[in-house]
């Protein structure tokens, strides 16, 4: 009996060894297949906010080079009927591509800039109808040319960003504002 006892002793550990064997490879394999699925799901949604970015990019894109038309159509005067009221239209348009690159996912650098060159372009559109009706024609070209100044900026780092180049150095007409507008900080 003892040979008996100890085939069947070696019988039950085989069969313990085994089961334990396939139950740490399920556990393995389950692991494994968490862990892929996971990769998965992260180059997916990688994948869709690159997506996303880059529509959003397009979309500024697109409203910029807008912008730059209209502004091209009103450099001198009169502006053309379907032009009124130009300083409007710019800044909704403005506005748009704004929006849309804000939309854009790891972009800080670009939708920091893109703000400035919108602050710009913003401020040089603020003026009340009465000071727009009593501007002179160089008046009202140099205003132009601001807005002109900031959308071709905007365009610049926005098309280089999306080209995946280095961003250019920031223009003159965008660092002036900006430096004219940054708050003081109070020392603490």
């Amino acid at each position: 009996m003892q040979t008996e006892m100890w085939v069947g002793l070696i019988g039950f550990g085989g069969a313990v060894v085994g089961a334990g064997g396939a139950l740490v490879g399920g556990w393995l394999q389950q692991r494994h297949q968490a862990t892929v699925l996971r990769q998965q799901q992260e180059a997916a949604r990688a994948g869709l906010l690159e997506e996303r970015g880059r529509a959003a990019g397009e979309k500024a894109l697109s409203e910029l080079y807008a912008l730059r038309r209209h502004l091209k159509d009103c450099e001198l005067r009169p502006v053309p009927g379907e032009r009124q009221p130009w300083r409007g239209i710019a800044r909704t348009l403005i506005d748009d591509a704004e929006l849309a690159v804000m939309l854009m996912p790891n972009a800080a650098e670009v939708q920091s800039r893109v703000a400035d060159a919108a602050g710009l372009i913003t401020q040089t559109l603020m003026i009340g109808r009465d000071e727009a009706r009593m501007m002179t024609d160089g008046e009202h070209r140099t205003h132009v040319s601001l807005c002109l100044g900031g959308t071709l900026e905007a365009i610049g780092v926005l098309s280089a960003f999306m080209r995946g180049d280095p961003l250019p150095d920031r223009g003159r007409l965008v660092s002036g504002h900006r430096e004219r507008n940054q708050r003081p900080t109070s020392p603490s």
